[in-house]
């Protein structure tokens, strides 16, 4: 079974010409088909070929040739047949875009490898790879990258890969232009996954119309500019092209250069690109998640909201209960203020907690089976606080109990679960609208000086396609009911009471 977090990469098709393919492969005319089928009017065959009739007729359709199988159906075939009912459902646009989606959602926060880059210099194959030259490039004293475009996981896996590593001494810097034109969008984000939450890493938006045709091609190039300064005081300078999926190819050889040529080039047109993410992250101390608590306040305050969380989000749970979890020593480091600031956590949080279950905004919440399961034997959350003890079974069913109410009382709180086989997802993402959408790094401790990590990404384009995504392809099709919702709420206070 195909799951979310598991997409099946397949030619894009719509119902007709997919179901055409399988016929002609078979010498099987569209008469023959309704006898086997024994329908009663070959016109409906000829309808459903034509693309005519609606997603109700083609999914009746499809459910009948799947399930009496009388072309004997491969695998294969099935899963091809499921992708173009979908293609015909919400049109190649926004299938592409729903399937970018999960690919993040299947991705973000991975720093697996993948797959390796190469680069053709001057046709020699001796010449190093693009991992070689980037391991290379990071033993100098300073790198300076700009990208334009080449928005391929496997190249920011790369860099990834050679440049965020400790015995990495070298100043490295990445600026990239990101198109972010509606048909590219999410593509572009979900690639840019691997780099997306590190400090050396800006990405700026080209957005459509702000340039002449001439310049915003011109950004649109896939291209790699490369100016380093060796470990004699030299700057030197490359640029790179992407000439085929995974193969770069030299714009000339390696030169000397001035120092700082990107800004030369660039830096007027970067004052008309707005900045791709926001962040707010910190060192650890308590001024500083003071000052982080306060920041998720104001992103949360009086906006609808669309998350994708594994349990229990944050601030769902009543600062009664969150703070006599909190460790003495953190409260500690404040030493005689120590009242006055654990005073100014609880009311910030407070106003958070009241904030999702009492404004009249739309808050809507998908969570993974396995997790709150999880969470109500254990008492831990994915995310739980490094500071925060396990929570006590009565304070999960208190928390879990106030979930519920809510969920069935509140009419603008909505709580959901993907449905059972669905794969936990890999982040948390969730749109605050009017603000921007929310990227956290997964199974993070909120260790502010350890590796946590969250990006906004304020895109509008992308925000509305990941509410789209939200509202017409998770909620439509891949969670359960408000009754079995409902239902699997009371199996959970069951599990906490008896842990």
């Amino acid at each position: 079974m195909q799951t979310l977090m598991q997409p099946v990469i397949m030619p894009v098709q719509e119902f007709s010409q997919c179901l055409k393919q399988i016929l002609a492969g078979r010498k099987i005319s569209a008469s023959e088909l309704a006898r086997m089928m024994a329908y009663k009017s070959r016109n409906s065959i000829f309808r459903i070929l034509d693309e005519k009739g609606g997603h109700s007729a083609r999914q009746a359709f499809y459910d009948r040739l799947t399930g009496e199988d009388p072309l004997d159906l491969s695998e294969q075939e099935r899963q091809a047949l499921g992708q173009a009912l979908e293609v015909s459902r919400v049109g190649e646009h926004v299938f592409m875009s729903n399937r970018a989606m999960r690919e993040l959602l299947m991705s973000a926060g991975m720093e697996t490898e993948g797959k390796r880059v190469r680069i053709d210099a001057f046709n020699r194959p001796e010449d190093p790879g693009f991992h070689m030259g980037l391991a290379e490039m990071a033993r100098n004293r300073k790198a300076y990258i700009a990208i334009t475009g080449c928005c391929d996981r496997a190249i920011f896996n790369a860099l990834r890969e050679r440049i965020y590593k400790t015995d990495v001494t070298c100043d490295v810097k990445v600026t990239h232009l990101i198109y972010t034109g509606e048909e590219e969008i999410v593509n572009n984000i979900s690639a840019i996954q691997p780099l997306l939450y590190c400090d050396f890493y800006t990405a700026y938006c080209v957005e459509p119309g702000v340039f002449g045709r001439e310049r915003e091609a011109l950004y649109r190039q896939n291209c790699i500019h490369v100016q380093t300064l060796d470990q004699d005081g030299t700057w030197y300078w490359q640029s790179f092209a992407l000439a085929d999926k995974g193969v770069f190819i030299p714009l000339g050889r390696k030169t000397q250069a001035p120092q700082d040529c990107f800004s030369r080039y660039f830096a007027e047109d970067l004052k008309r690109m707005p900045l791709l993410k926001a962040e707010f992250s910190g060192k650890n101390g308590l001024e500083n998640y003071l000052s982080y608590t306060e920041s998720c306040r104001k992103l949360e305050m009086n906006r609808a909201i669309y998350t994708i969380k594994l349990d229990v989000p944050f601030p769902c749970i009543h600062p009664d209960i969150l703070l006599p979890c909190v460790q003495e020593d953190f409260w500690n480091m404040a030493g005689e203020k120590a009242a006055e600031v654990k005073a100014a956590f609880r009311q910030i949080h407070l106003e958070r907690w009241e904030n999702i279950f009492e404004k009249k905004k739309s808050t809507h919440i998908i969570c993974s089976q396995e997790a709150m399961a999880r969470f109500a034997r254990s008492g831990r959350l994915s995310d739980h606080v490094f500071v925060i003890r396990t929570y006590t079974p009565r304070e999960r069913v208190q928390i879990l109990m106030h979930l519920r109410a809510q969920a069935r009382e509140n009419p603008n709180f909505s709580l959901y679960f993907f449905k059972a086989g669905f794969e936990p997802m890999l982040t948390e993402i969730g749109l605050y609208e009017g603000e921007g959408t929310l990227i956290n790094k997964p199974y993070t401790h909120y260790d502010l000086a350890g590796d946590h990590a969250e990006a906004i990404i304020a895109q509008k384009e992308f925000c509305q396609r990941y509410k789209e995504f939200f509202i017409k392809d998770l909620l439509e099709r891949s969670v359960i009911s408000q009754e079995e919702t409902l239902a699997y709420m009371d199996a959970l206070i069951e599990m906490a009471q008896k842990a």
